[in-house]
């Protein structure tokens, strides 16, 4: 009997050994490695792209000009490519000469001038010798005065106008471009110069190098350290990953962590903006994550 109620406890053991062995990872508040920074430490992380878009343009046309390659590094608003738009510059160049133009504004002003002059030496006359002017000739003057005033009126709106369909036809020859909206790595080039394009057809594909997503999994009792705001240092993990990169840290900032928590495991969803020193950072790469501590803490 005692030796089946050993047996029995010794199975026991080993089964609870493999359960606790084979446990999602999450985070590890083990301790770091020596010269590692301390911490929460998030293992099985994966990188991806912050910022990646497709580009496209806002009208349908011709291409006029590539501006870029596959593999090159752009700057935000640099320009990438733009559409024929030898008709949307002749527009603008209308708009433009028509807003300058006060012709009509200084016209009423001098028009309104004479005018009210002419009412006023009617007034006078009939001051100084009564009805020498009959009162609906002196009626018909005032009214003259007054129609000349919103001429000037009139003349100051249609400028306002004018001024706005300049600011319009500027706006729409801007539609033209397509520029990068982000500094950024160029990934594809769909078209090349003279190609026609609709609305929406993907043209150019751009990618942020600056930052990336370091993105992982946090158990929930490590959560009291872990929030939005937390800095993090970051190290890249795998076989295929040389020895002098994985060395490297790279800083950053928990920016999500998830409202829900992972079935069964208990862990929850991060990710840390990450700076991308050097650009070694790229999308699908494997990393360890770690949460550091805020300034003061004297966690040993």
């Amino acid at each position: 009997m005692l030796k089946q109620r050993y047996f029995w406890s010794c199975v026991g053991a080993t089964i609870v050994a493999g359960i606790a062995a084979s446990a999602p990872s999450g985070g590890d508040s083990a301790p770091p490695a020596k010269g590692a920074p301390r911490g929460v430490r998030v293992a099985e992380c994966i990188v991806k792209l912050l910022d990646e878009v497709v580009l496209s343009s806002e009208r349908p046309g011709v291409l006029d000009n590539i501006e870029v390659r596959e593999g090159a590094t752009v700057g935000e608003g640099q320009l990438l490519a733009g559409l024929k738009d030898d008709l949307a510059r002749a527009s603008l160049a209308v708009a433009e000469a028509e807003a300058e133009s006060d012709v009509d504004i200084r016209f009423a002003q001098a028009a309104s001038g004479v005018a009210h002059l002419e009412h006023e030496r009617m007034v006078q006359a009939n001051s100084r010798i009564r009805q020498t002017i009959p009162e609906i000739e002196v009626e018909k003057a005032r009214l003259a005065a007054v129609k000349t005033d919103l001429e000037i009126e009139k003349a100051t709106q249609t400028r306002k106008i004018h001024m706005l369909k300049r600011d319009e036809a500027a706006v729409q020859l801007k539609t033209y471009r397509i520029e990068a909206p982000f500094e950024g790595f160029i990934t594809k080039v769909h078209f090349s110069k003279g190609a026609s394009v609709k609305q929406g057809d993907p043209i150019i594909e751009l990618v942020s190098t600056k930052k990336v997503r370091v993105e992982g999994e946090v158990r929930v009792a490590d959560l009291g350290a872990v929030r939005p705001g937390s800095k993090v240092s970051v190290q890249l993990e795998g076989a295929d990953i040389p020895a002098e990169m994985k060395k490297n840290t790279y800083p950053g900032k928990i920016m999500f962590v998830d409202v829900k928590s992972a079935v069964l495991v208990n862990t929850v969803r991060v990710w840390a903006e990450v700076d991308n020193l050097e650009n070694s950072l790229r999308g699908g790469l494997n990393a360890t994550m770690t949460v550091l501590p805020p300034p003061g803490d004297g966690s040993p």
